[in-house]
């Protein structure tokens, strides 16, 4: 066997372990839509972010370096928004004597806020923290929308805003260590 034949060998098994990882973490990301919709989020929305969820997911996970540290930062702080969105839909809606609203922008604003702290946090012990930010930033949204397209565009807004606000935020704090 010449050399160029154990080389190409060893690439491409090389190559399908780095497939088999990425499948290892974005085959059960395909739970979070199938949960989201159960918990009434709407068959188009619950797959169009679960397909872009996943296709996000694989891609970053094969690629690897920080884009894979990146998607389970942003899959981890995706998750307050979307637990939050979801526990806000329980509650319906609450009157005050200036009127009626729903919880679930405000669950959306604040969830975003959390899950940009927690991006920022981990993106400042990162090795690569503008890709952490950007790429760990975009997997939360996808995670966290799929919980606050519960009122369509306006839960996902409220969302995005309060991610990117926070993020703003976090770089106008001092680092503390």
């Amino acid at each position: 066997m010449a050399m160029s034949d154990v080389v190409a060998k060893a690439e491409r098994a090389y190559e399908r372990a780095r497939v088999g990882r990425a499948l290892l973490v974005a085959g059960p990301s395909a739970l979070l839509p199938a949960a989201s919709l159960w918990l009434g989020t709407s068959v188009a929305s619950a797959l169009t972010l679960g397909v872009a969820l996943g296709a996000a997911l694989f891609f970053m996970v094969w690629r690897g370096q920080g884009l894979s540290f990146a998607a389970l930062t942003g899959g981890k702080a995706g998750l307050v928004p979307l637990v939050l969105a979801h526990a806000s839909k329980s509650f319906g809606h609450v009157c005050t004597p200036t009127g009626c609203t729903t919880l679930c922008v405000p669950a959306c604003a604040l969830g975003g806020v959390v899950a940009g702290a927690l991006v920022e946090r981990w993106a400042r012990a990162s090795t690569r923290p503008w890709l952490t930010r950007g790429a760990g930033a975009g997997v939360a949204v996808l995670v966290g929308a799929l919980g606050c397209s519960c009122v369509g565009l306006g839960g996902v807004a409220a969302l995005l805003v309060g991610v990117l606000g926070s993020l703003a935020a976090g770089r106008l704090v001092p680092r503390w260590a």
